[in-house]
């Protein structure tokens, strides 16, 4: 799913057509904007348009959407049904996005939070400043640091966001192996300049 150069809500028909062949619901969709404000979905569609890089609900019908194209996507669960989704590029990863969002969850009546990681950018394509790699290390941990495929120095994407989930006691059961940047038929704006996105949607 994906947009070039047009305001976010001015979907085309054959994106839409795409959305309701995925799931024919309301979307709640966000802008974002690499921070830590999360929005309480309360209904199908509900928050949609709002500022922040997160959403949690409890309403069956609500569908929570992500869109990206090298940043993680996060999808969060637990048995009580309060669901999550989360946009973690290393900004919003150091100022504690995916905490805000499974901190959300349990304020909903969340306990045991799951989690399962998308498709990113992973370390071999993610060149990183040392100076920014030492920002994010000295917030989540050395488990962060990467190489690249030169032998520079790199952000390890899907380690930050499990040792952010570590540190909100929630548990990552599932993770993506495929990279944006060097995988198959995936949007990368970090290689390609891609302005289309991949959409991660969680619903139940």
């Amino acid at each position: 799913m994906g947009h070039r150069g047009r305001h976010v809500t001015e979907v085309d028909a054959a994106v839409e057509s795409r959305r309701r062949a995925v799931l024919d619901r309301p979307w709640t969709w966000l802008r974002q904007v690499h921070g830590t404000g999360v929005v309480v979905v309360e209904g199908p569609g509900a928050g949609a348009g709002q500022v922040a890089d997160a959403s949690v609900s409890t309403s069956p019908g609500a569908a929570l959407t992500i869109l990206t194209a090298d940043c993680a996507p996060v999808a969060l669960a637990s048995p009580e049904g309060v669901l999550g989704a989360v946009h973690a590029g290393w900004r919003g990863l150091r100022a504690g996005v995916v905490e805000a969002a499974v901190a959300a969850m349990r304020r909903l009546g969340a306990s045991e939070v799951v989690a399962a990681l998308g498709p990113c950018l992973h370390a071999e394509c993610c060149a990183f400043s040392p100076e920014d790699l030492d920002s994010v290390a000295t917030r989540l941990g050395p488990s962060v640091r990467g190489r690249t495929r030169e032998g520079g120095a790199a952000l390890d994407i899907p380690a930050a966001v499990a040792a952010a989930l570590e540190g909100a006691q929630a548990r990552l059961v599932a993770a993506s192996a495929q990279c944006t940047a060097c995988g198959p038929g995936y949007f990368s704006h970090r290689a390609r300049g891609d302005l289309e996105r991949q959409a991660l949607v969680v619903w139940r």
